[in-house]
């Protein structure tokens, strides 16, 4: 099995390789199809399982398909902590190396000029904190009206750290169209209840 067989363009697959990968993990071999297929998706994923490249690689490709000129963000990736963040951005930034795509990162702290001034002209992939987002929600810097695909990254995390309330708030923000990808290391029934209430008829991934 290689990553060209999951049909994924030839950017995304020389970005990858470069990187050192050689061949899908499960978890990407069985997630990259049904995210290419628009599907809303519930991936119980541990640290190890190539649970970032599962995501990032399919969402790219469906970003590199559907490129048009625009200002508003297209994708939107909440996970809990600036560490995941940033993590999260350097992966991005990996496996679009040779697509004409644009990501920002937002956490704690103060937004600096460059952010903003990035958030007036495109941003194809947002990467942010639940809190921090909310904060400039609320200061109106932030579209959410063409989000395609929303990602919760560490969906268990999230909820330990009592940000349950805010992501439902930005849920509310967000076109009830839109593709949902949910990935969680672990399942209690909260997690899985609070799934519930935003995929619409998932594939499940184990």
């Amino acid at each position: 099995m290689s990553f060209k067989s999951l049909n994924l363009i030839d950017p995304i697959v020389r970005a990858v390789t470069e990187a050192g990968y050689s061949k899908p993990t499960e978890l990407q071999y069985m997630a990259v199809s049904p995210i290419l297929a628009g599907r809303d998706i519930i991936g119980h994923a541990q640290t190890g399982t190539g649970k970032t490249a599962a995501f990032a690689m399919p969402i790219l490709q469906l970003l590199k398909r559907n490129t048009s000129d625009h200002k508003e963000i297209r994708i939107l990736i909440l996970t809990p902590t600036r560490e995941l963040v940033l993590q999260l951005e350097e992966h991005f930034k990996i496996y679009s190396k040779y697509l004409p795509l644009s990501q920002l990162s937002i956490f704690d702290g103060v937004l600096s000029g460059s952010q903003l001034a990035a958030l007036g002209k495109r941003v194809d992939i947002l990467i942010a904190t639940p809190e921090r987002l909310l904060d400039l929600v609320s200061q109106r810097h932030i579209d959410f009206s063409k989000i395609e695909i929303l990602v919760l990254d560490e969906a268990d995390r999230m909820l330990d750290m009592g940000f349950s309330d805010d992501v439902k708030k930005i849920l509310k923000l967000i076109s009830s169209k839109r593709q949902t990808l949910f990935f969680s290391a672990t399942m209690p029934l909260n997690v899985r209840k609070f799934a519930d209430t935003m995929l619409k008829n998932p594939i499940e991934i184990i």
